[in-house]
């Protein structure tokens, strides 16, 4: 009988032992590592969507029918946060799934921040001038009417490279929201919110610490992770729509989680589809600590989701980073660094170096906020066509899951919107008004002009020229359309007609060109004014000064 019992006893102390050690394990994982496990989600927890037609109340009943109770709503696309109790989860959404009425339910996954964390203070900011940043900003600095909205940890509110004003004499931050713990102070408590926003738009020519990629745009702080860089897809969709309702134009999202989650792509589509945001998505991080992403390559979401622009990293030599994730939905890669070279930004009162594909993500929003400027008309769907046609091909010729269309490229980006120039027979600049002479007796001096068609740009540019309005004494010969680029010249005539009438002292109307990029964007116009200037004696003063001098002796 002893024998008996020391084996119970035995068999006991192991089972408990089991239990103990796998409970410390899963509380210990808690860093920001990736893992695309099931279990990655908010223990207790579950998100829902009634279909319409199921008012408040009723959804509540029925939520309450699964012992569940409504701890959140998400009104712009009608999901609730449910509370349950932990390990029913499954069972909770088992039931909810088999009502006729529910649109969908699903756990209320974890995302982590997808920068690489480090403690290395090496680095000058390379990634500037890797993707030509300084030339862009030669063209413009950005416009404070253009919102770049942080949704991450949040920013150091009191960083002095957040504490200036843009042109406008606005504050760089605008107010935000914390999520994670709903209240109204987004301040960072990690630095990866820090580092990121740093990356996008610091205070720049302000003699001190880094610069920003947009440098006259404003910043919105809003903080869905906590001091550990973890938080939940829920607070991440809520973040996503708070930045879209209080006017972002562009949401940088510089974090991560390996599951599918229709909340947070339902709130991805409402700030783009909705609100006309642009939502740019790091790629992801597949290994950490100069390993590789060998056989370890989960999708990630936002990234993967249609309505997010999903970025890659570089080095400072254009080679993909070892850590960044290559899938068919990375669109752009843009400097994340190396372990050994890394990417300066802001920490939390200081400064600090940081890689990842969440330092590549705000490269590219930066250099998306300077693109909104230039053209503040321009859809999403048209900015990011730009990002992506202006990118430097790396890797495979094409798009290719390790660079998307390639590394991005500030200064071709900006460049587009370069006026065309127009040139005189000469080849000098045109200075408006294009003259015309014509008197009672005589056609046109001249009868016509060749006009040079000019462009900086890189991409062929197909031109076209017009009269506005149109009138019946000037008018373009053919072609009225062509080919321009930086390497390729054009031009076209315009040829002046006698009018019936004239007005004295001068008519006038305008030469317009427009152009048309290969992705089908318009640059221009460019316009002249063109006139004709009526000078009743002319014939008269021409011709005898011509045979007073035939006569001199």
């Amino acid at each position: 009988m002893r024998k008996v019992s020391s084996f119970r006893f035995t068999i006991f102390v192991s089972v408990v032992l089991i239990l103990l050690f796998g409970s410390i394990t899963s509380v210990m994982a808690q860093e920001p590592v990736v893992d695309s496990k099931e279990s990655d989600f908010v223990p207790g927890e579950i998100l829902v969507k009634f279909k319409p037609g199921v008012g408040v109340q009723d959804s509540r009943q029925r939520v309450a029918e699964v012992q569940g109770k409504v701890v959140q709503s998400i009104p712009s696309i009608g999901v609730l946060r449910v509370k349950v109790s932990p390990g029913q989860e499954t069972a909770a959404i088992e039931k909810l799934q088999a009502r006729s009425d529910v649109e969908y339910v699903e756990l209320n996954h974890l995302v982590y921040a997808q920068g690489t964390p480090n403690d290395s203070l090496f680095s000058l900011q390379w990634g500037m001038s890797k993707i030509n940043m300084p030339a862009a900003w030669d063209i413009t600095e950005g416009s404070s009417d253009i919102i770049i909205a942080i949704v991450d940890t949040g920013i150091d509110l009191d960083h002095p490279d957040f504490s200036c004003t843009v042109s406008s004499g606005a504050n760089k931050l605008t107010s935000g929201y914390d999520f994670y713990n709903n209240d109204s102070n987004p301040d960072d408590d990690n630095n990866h919110g820090t580092h990121v926003a740093g990356i996008a738009g610091a205070c720049t020519n302000n003699t001190i610490g880094v610069a920003g990629a947009a440098p006259n745009v404003r910043l919105m702080p809003v903080k869905v992770l906590n001091y550990a860089g973890s938080g939940n897809y829920s607070d991440v969709a809520s973040g996503v729509i708070y930045a879209a309702d209080n006017g972002a134009k562009i949401i940088n999202l510089s974090l991560g989680g390996s599951s599918a989650n229709s909340t947070l792509e339902n709130a991805v589509n409402y700030a783009t589809n909705t609100k006309g945001a642009l939502v740019i998505a790091a790629a992801g991080n597949c290994a950490q600590g100069g390993g590789t992403c060998s056989g370890v390559n989960p999708i990630m979401y936002p990234a993967a989701y249609s309505g997010a622009v999903a970025v890659a990293a570089t080095d400072s030599n254009d080679n993909w980073a070892y850590y960044s994730e290559y899938h068919s939905y990375v669109e752009v890669a843009a400097p994340g660094g190396l372990l050994a070279k890394q990417i300066r930004s802001t920490i939390i009162g200081n400064y600090g170096d940081k890689y990842g594909t969440s330092m590549a993500t705000p490269h590219v929003a930066g250099l998306a906020a300077l693109i909104w400027t230039m053209n503040s008309g321009m859809t999403h769907s048209e900015v990011r066509q730009i990002l992506q046609s202006t990118a430097d091909d790396l890797g495979a010729v094409g798009k290719d899951d390790y660079f998307g269309y390639g590394r991005v490229n500030a200064q071709r980006a900006l460049e587009l919107f370069t006026s065309i120039g127009l040139l005189d027979t000469s080849g000098q600049e045109i200075t408006p008004p294009i003259y015309f002479m014509v008197d009672d007796h005589i056609e046109f001096l001249p009868s016509e002009r060749t006009i040079g068609v000019t462009t900086t740009n890189q991409d062929i540019i197909t031109w076209t020229a017009t009269i506005s309005p149109s009138v019946s004494w000037v008018s373009v010969s053919p072609p009225i359309t062509g080919l321009v680029s930086a390497s390729l010249s054009s031009d076209f005539t315009l040829v002046a007609t006698r009018p019936v009438t004239y007005t004295s002292p001068y008519s006038s109307t305008t030469l317009v060109i427009t152009g048309t990029t290969s992705a089908g964007l318009e640059i221009g116009p460019t316009t002249s004014e063109v006139r004709i200037n009526y000078i009743p004696e002319l014939f008269r003063y021409r011709f005898p000064m011509m045979f007073k001098n035939a006569t001199l002796p």
